[in-house]
């Protein structure tokens, strides 16, 4: 595949990456790192390896049947279509939370860089300029910008990496489990969002159709042979996007470790970005402040870019699925644009209010934590029941690490509401 056919070929999988590459990476990683040194390190390869089904599942669901999950979820048994509603009430409460998290983040890196402006005033200039890029370019500016954005970060990253790699000794630690006292919240928080949200795989399944539909110039081809090529290259890239997130976990968490160790509560403010980026410069220079400004900009702008547009088309396409009124494609486009400015507009209020980004990012991951079991058995379920060609089914491997997510999250949930819930509602005086 030549480089112009592989740029070309990358989309959803790299929107994948831009929706993982954010706050789970930028703030959690690197505050694991410097409160608990390596003994996470585990941690973020597990997440990946025991949630890989669930993300996989999207474009396979998509390229393989032509619709996106969702409308799989309305083909679950039992009353109406209650799997479309628990969805559509998690978009609900997440998409305001998630997205005031995210764009707090975004705001907080250019507050800190240009010393002009206050997280909020940044935040709310970037969500009006998402606002009208959604309205105006769709997906192929999204598709471009991601791509642009995730491989100025990537490079960066990797360039103070190197330096700092750690020997065998320390990478024991990601496959020797510890779960250090006063982490739990900490390791709910990775657990639930790292890659991201198993929410997002659904969006994978509405940008690979997208995708598809673009590479065809909107021809139907049905034909086996197509079919198969669009399995083939959504699969490839959905890999892509997924392998950039797991090696940006390591290496976030392993600069934390090095060069942040003891300044955990600098990764819990506004000015978070500023202590992350000493793990740049110690080892790349002082010039290398600006470049990392820059590139952790750039991620959280495609974070928020791709949560909003990736939360609204699921509030647009459940509306569609559970009412006849709001199928057509004239409907889905005014509930899309609605949901986009809604949401846009009390995020900006919510991040106002609390101000802080790293409480938004714990609250956003722990309310995802939530759905996520449910919505991973649902993924499960439609791919085993709705592709009716066995050959385009997921594996059996593939099935039986699926069960396993789906009781590891559940586990975790209830150790989350057990040991955590009682202290959060009732914190010490």
């Amino acid at each position: 595949m030549g480089a112009r056919k592989l740029w070309n070929a990358l989309g959803p999988g790299i929107l994948l990456a831009a929706a993982s590459v954010g706050a789970s990476h930028l703030v959690l990683s690197p505050q694991a790192g410097s409160l608990f040194g390596f003994e996470l390190l585990w941690l973020v390869l597990v997440a990946h390896l025991v949630k890989y089904p669930a993300f996989e599942f999207g474009p396979r669901y998509a390229a393989a049947t032509g619709r996106h999950l969702l409308d799989g979820y309305a083909r679950i048994p039992g009353p109406g279509r209650w799997a479309v509603v628990v969805f559509l009430v998690g978009t609900l409460v997440q998409g305001v939370g998630v997205l005031s998290a995210v764009m707090s983040i975004a705001g907080s890196v250019l507050s800190t860089w240009t010393h002009c402006l206050g997280m909020e005033w940044f935040s709310t200039i970037l969500a009006a300029a998402i606002v009208g890029l959604l309205f105006a370019g769709g997906f192929s500016w999204m598709d471009h910008l991601n791509k642009i954005m995730m491989a100025g970060l990537a490079l960066a990253t990797l360039l103070a990496f190197v330096p700092i790699l750690p020997g065998p000794e320390t990478l024991r630690h990601l496959v020797v489990p510890g779960v250090p006292a006063g982490s739990l919240i900490l390791v709910a928080a990775i657990l639930s969002w790292m890659p991201t949200g198993i929410d997002v795989s659904v969006w994978h399944s509405f940008w690979t159709l997208e995708k598809l539909r673009a590479r065809s110039a909107g021809a139907a081809d049905t034909s086996k042979t197509a079919r198969v090529e669009h399995l083939r290259t959504s699969l490839w890239d959905m890999r892509a996007g997924y392998l950039l997130s797991l090696l940006s976990g390591v290496m976030f968490m392993t600069m934390g470790a090095v060069h942040l160790a003891g300044r955990g509560k600098e990764l819990q403010d506004v000015q978070f970005a500023e202590a992350l980026s000493t793990a740049y410069t110690a080892v790349l220079g002082p010039w290398m402040y600006h470049v990392f400004m820059l590139t952790a900009f750039f991620a959280m702008f495609s974070t928020s870019y791709t949560v909003i547009d990736g939360f609204s088309r699921s509030f647009a396409e459940s509306c569609a699925v559970l009412s006849p009124r709001a199928s057509g494609a004239g409907a889905r486009k005014r509930v899309y644009h609605g949901f986009v400015i809604a949401s846009a507009l009390l995020a900006c209020l919510i991040l106002v209010l609390v101000g802080k980004p790293d409480t938004l990012v714990k609250a956003a991951a722990l309310v995802s934590l939530a759905t996520a079991p449910l919505l991973y058995a649902f993924n499960l379920y439609c791919v085993t029941h709705h592709i009716d060609e066995p050959q385009w089914r997921p594996s059996a491997a593939n099935v039986c690490l699926a069960c396993f997510g789906v009781v590891l999250m559940f586990v975790a949930l209830v150790a989350m509401a057990y040991f955590e819930l009682p202290r959060i509602l009732n914190p010490p005086a």
